[in-house]
């Protein structure tokens, strides 16, 4: 092998091995599941792609927070049209292992509404499996990665990974308050890293969708030290 794409081929290995495990898309279709999606607001920084946040809310004085199970709300081109449902149980099952998990690290969790008890609400809209040996050729291949970015570029995924797509809700428990909504859709990355597992992109974007409810709503009530999500 010539030193040139041996060294271009090392590059890529290296940089499969540590970008990140999953990252925004460009796009979200919506599903039924908000009531009004017309208060939703694109490109909010470090927000999802379409989200609400009232305004003026006193988050500080709530301490205790009720996570709903998880629903499947399916937008009209989702894969989980295909899918059994075993598998959509499944997903939703573990996302909201994934929300509770972060959130009673700053909440504590219950089941019964009160004046300091938030309302958490969210729903699984998409979720599509990587193809694990295309994905892993797109990978590592020099050609091919360049031919995924270059698909990046222009729809905004890359090839043959996973995606997931959510909605989710905040309310006061007690008088049913919209406090936020949002709606977003996150995409595998090129990683080696749950590569020969066809659900690790979507799984991965659960782990950050909880990390990063728990950051906003630690940011909204003004406590030091939240952590951002990874």
């Amino acid at each position: 092998m010539a030193i040139f794409p041996r060294i271009v081929t090392i590059l890529l290995f290296l940089s499969a091995a540590g970008c990140a495990r999953t990252y925004q898309a460009r796009y979200v279709e919506t599903s039924d599941f908000l009531n009004d999606y017309s208060v939703l607001k694109e490109d909010q920084e470090d927000d999802a792609l379409l989200s609400y946040w009232k305004e003026g809310a006193d988050w500080s004085h709530y301490k205790k927070i009720i996570v709903d199970p998880v629903l499947i709300r399916k937008t009209k081109d989702s894969d989980l049209n295909d899918r059994p449902q075993i598998e959509g149980s499944r997903l939703k099952e573990l996302f909201e292992y994934r929300v509770r998990d972060a959130l009673k690290k700053d909440f504590k969790l219950v089941n019964k509404p009160g004046p300091d008890t938030l309302r958490v609400q969210l729903a699984i809209t998409d979720a599509e499996t990587s193809t694990l040996l295309l994905d892993q050729f797109t990978t590592l291949y020099p050609s091919a990665r360049a031919s995924s970015l270059l698909k990046h570029l222009v729809f905004g995924t890359e090839s043959f990974v996973g995606k997931a797509s959510i909605e989710r809700k905040v309310t006061d428990s007690t008088t049913g308050e919209l406090l936020m909504a949002s709606a977003d859709c996150r995409a595998g990355g090129k990683t080696l890293a749950g590569s020969f597992n066809n659900w690790d992109d979507v799984e991965q974007a659960y782990v950050y969708w909880a990390q990063q409810l728990r950051y906003q709503l630690c940011k909204k009530a003004g406590s030091p030290n939240c952590q951002e999500p990874e």
